[in-house]
């Protein structure tokens, strides 16, 4: 079984957008910003290659009795295992407990043919929530983010503008988007930008 792992990374405390403040504004008739977003700091995150033989090991380390279906993820307690393509998941699970589990899953996974990879520093996720989150979101991807269409536990990879992410639908007015850490910076004035007219907070 191929592995790498991350160690080291940033330095502690120091997220992705450590440098953004928060703040945003207000929405054209003076109510509650219709876009509300924030980084889901420290989530750890990992990357899992393989086939339907992980899923004893995923099982034991998640709860999730099976791996999710193309463009879905599933959720059992405060850790996800979420869809990106053919034989390729991500896990995300609580902060400072990525290190034992990608070690953990080395272990269970042994004698499988499958690859589990720290990628806790290489994204950056980000919680938004709001009215308009559709809507801000759809002007800037080419998916059909109808609530009929993109219902919750949905997923999927594509472009935001010009930055690659994976999109979840959490809840109805609930995303989590999940992007390389060298693109944070970028999505984040995106989103300011492209929610100004609904009104938009950024809690940092």
């Amino acid at each position: 079984m191929a592995s790498a792992a991350q160690d080291g990374g940033r330095p502690p405390g120091r997220t992705a957008l450590a440098g953004r403040n928060a703040g945003g504004s207000d929405s054209a008739d003076g109510g509650k910003p219709g876009l509300v977003f924030a980084e889901l700091a420290h989530l750890g995150k990992l990357n899992l290659r393989g086939g339907d033989d992980m899923v004893p090991a995923v099982r034991a380390h998640t709860g999730s009795p099976a791996l999710p279906a193309n463009n879905s993820f599933v959720t059992v307690g405060e850790r996800q295992v979420v869809w990106l393509g053919p034989d390729e998941y991500l896990l995300l699970c609580e902060a400072g407990s990525e290190a034992h589990l990608h070690s953990q899953l080395m272990i269970d996974l042994g004698s499988v043919h499958a690859a589990v990879t720290n990628v806790t520093d290489g994204l950056c996720a980000l919680s938004l929530r709001g009215p308009a989150v559709r809507r801000v979101l759809a002007k800037g991807c080419a998916l059909d983010l109808h609530p009929a269409v993109f219902t919750p536990g949905t997923c999927a990879q594509t472009m935001l503008s010009h930055a690659g992410v994976t999109m979840m639908a959490i809840e109805d007015t609930r995303f989590t988007i999940i992007c390389r850490t060298s693109f944070a910076p970028y999505v984040h004035d995106w989103l300011v930008d492209a929610g100004m007219e609904y009104g938009v907070s950024f809690r940092g």
